[in-house]
Formats: C-alpha cells, sequence, structure tokens
C-alpha cells in the first residue's frame, strides 16, 4: 500500500505542475545552470540558453525558482534570471519579420507611386501636347487674321484711289460739259446767220 501511495504522489505532482506553471523566459545571459534544488548548493543538473521559453513552477524565497524547460527537464535556477519580458533574441525574428513585411509593403507602395506618376506624367504629356497643338494653330490663326486685315487694308486703299480716280474723271468730264456749254453760249450767238432766199419770183 505505501509502495502504491509513494508511486501516486510523484504522478500527482508530476499531473498537476503544469495547471500552476506560467510561461516565462530565460532572460539574455549566455546560459543559466539548472539545478536540482533550490540553491547553488544542489547538483548542477543542466543549463537553459539565454531566450529559452520555460514554464515556472514555483519561487522558494533563497531567489531561486523552480522551472520546467522545453526539454521537459525540471529543475531549479537564479530568480534573477527569470523574466515576463520576451528577450531580445527571441524578438529579433519577429522584429525582422516584421521588418520585411513593412519593406514589402513599401515597395508595393512605391510601385503603386510609380505607376500612379508614371500615368500622370502620360496624362501631363498628352496635356501639354494638346495644348502646344492649340497655341500653333492660335498662332496660325492670328497669322492669317493678321493677313487678311493686310489684304483688307490694300483692297481698301485700292478702292480708295480707284473712287478718287473715278471721281477726277466725273469731274474732268462735268468740266468739260460746262465748258463746252459755256463755249456754246457764248460762241453760237455771235456766229453770222445765213440769209434766207426769196422764194417769191417777181
Amino acid at each position: 500500500m505505501k509502495f502504491l501511495v509513494s508511486l501516486l504522489v510523484p504522478l500527482l505532482i508530476l499531473f498537476s505542475a503544469p495547471n500552476y506553471a506560467s510561461q516565462r523566459y530565460i532572460s539574455d545571459q549566455l546560459f543559466t545552470y539548472m539545478h536540482s534544488g533550490p540553491s547553488a548548493q544542489f547538483r548542477i543538473i543542466g543549463s537553459v540558453n539565454a531566450g529559452s521559453t520555460v514554464n515556472l513552477i514555483e519561487k522558494s524565497n533563497s531567489n531561486y525558482s523552480k522551472i520546467t524547460d522545453a526539454k521537459g527537464r525540471t529543475g531549479w535556477v537564479e530568480t534573477k534570471f527569470i523574466t515576463n519580458t520576451m528577450p531580445a533574441s527571441l524578438k529579433l525574428p519577429k522584429v525582422e519579420e516584421e521588418l520585411l513585411i513593412a519593406q514589402n509593403e513599401l515597395s508595393n507602395i512605391g510601385a503603386e507611386n510609380k505607376i500612379f506618376l508614371d500615368s500622370q506624367q502620360q496624362t501631363l504629356s498628352k496635356q501639354i501636347k494638346t495644348n502646344n497643338t492649340l497655341v500653333a494653330q492660335r498662332q496660325e490663326l492670328i497669322n492669317k487674321i493678321n493677313s487678311l486685315q493686310l489684304g483688307n487694308s490694300k483692297l481698301e486703299a485700292r478702292i480708295s484711289n480707284q473712287s478718287e480716280e473715278v471721281e477726277r474723271q466725273w469731274f474732268i468730264r462735268g468740266a468739260g460739259v460746262v465748258i463746252a456749254g459755256i463755249f456754246i453760249g457764248l460762241v453760237v450767238p455771235h456766229l453770222p446767220r445765213r440769209k434766207k432766199k426769196n422764194d417769191n419770183w417777181s
């Protein structure tokens, strides 16, 4: 009976201990010795590397804590080497992963921005080309308008000159008619009249 009790007690302790265990980490030391009891006087049963995840089972008053490591070993290490904070050795891969994700996102954003900028540049180039075409067409229209205005001015000048010439000719003709009329009026009355023949027979 005593044999069964002595066999059951360790088993109960073994199965009940994890229920009270809480996850901790070994701080950033090179390694920490694991002792078989809660002091350095107990024999060393192994070592736990820095950054290892362990389960804290209990603490003693001698600055030692009982832990179970990832290999399933149970022993005692100095409490000062146990921390709630994830050590840098474990944070580093996560930080590197987060950095890689951030770099990928940044790369994607950069690619999207480049596509957007290229699209905007193409649109701007088209607008500049269209604007240059419109400016050239406007200048061409201005040149045509100036040419037409110059031609119109020449035509107006010719019409004005022709009008003056016509008026001058009409003036000369009118003056000639007036002079001829005056001449006729002055000269004709003084011309000798021909005597009428006497048709009566005597």
